[in-house]
């Protein structure tokens, strides 16, 4: 067997255990890579689009660089949402996956799922994402949890990208970065002047940066989650 082998092996069963201490597991975990062909009414639906470095270097080469993709959806289907996510091809274009998200929930609504039982989260290229959906989705009822989204080096493009769908956002939103985070600011800006949205903003001191969303941390899981469920955070 070889050293890398064996490495990757350590690191899997350390990451098992420590998803187990820190999430609860739920018996009938459901992950799809698109809407599922059987839609349950009743169920609650989260969709979660990555970062930029699982386009760039694939779900396995994300892990190398401490980016657990997976092992986030995961545990937001241990907390019983199903969820719908997908390893984006390399230089997805930001509009067009908005609209096709919009078009996904679209299908869920279609077949009586309420808004309210739709959340639309993405982390950094992903959270650009899902600040452009909540123009594309236009639904005032959905929620939305953008994870160190807000990038100074996207602001030139994310007002066109929103006016590019004829309609302001709406939404309840939620924002999520470390203040650690050089080139992530609030994402108010996009959202000012928006009457069919609600927003909140959480700014922690965690000291990781990006980091912090690389893997499912609680400090951001419980908070992200307690949206997700219509209930009150601090």
């Amino acid at each position: 067997m070889s050293r890398r082998l064996i490495v990757l092996l350590v690191l899997a069963a350390m990451v098992g255990v420590a998803a187990c201490a820190s999430m609860s597991v739920h018996p009938h975990r459901e992950i799809f890579d698109d809407v599922p062909a059987t839609i349950d009414p009743g169920a609650r639906y989260l969709f979660h689009m990555h970062g930029w470095v699982v386009e760039e270097y694939g779900p396995a080469g994300a892990v190398r660089t401490g980016y657990w993709w997976r092992w986030t959806i995961e545990a937001l289907a241990d907390r019983g949402f199903v969820v719908i996510s997908e390893a984006r091809p390399a230089h997805t274009d930001v509009q067009a996956y908005a609209l096709t998200v919009a078009r996904q929930v679209a299908r869920l609504r279609a077949a009586g799922v309420p808004s309210d039982h739709i959340t639309v989260t993405g982390m950094s290229k992903g959270g650009v994402i899902a600040v452009v959906t909540t123009a594309a989705i236009a639904d005032p009822n959905v929620r939305f949890v953008v994870l160190a989204g807000c990038a100074r080096s996207w602001d030139n493009w994310i007002p066109g990208f929103i006016e590019a769908f004829g309609r302001a956002p709406q939404g309840r939103v939620l924002s999520m970065y470390d203040r650690y985070d050089s080139d992530v600011w609030s994402c108010s800006r996009y959202f000012r002047n928006s009457p069919g949205l609600t927003f909140k903003e959480m700014i922690f001191d965690a000291g990781r940066g990006h980091a912090l969303f690389y893997t499912p941390d609680r400090l951001w899981v419980d908070p992200a989650v307690a949206w997700a469920l219509g209930r009150e955070i601090d």
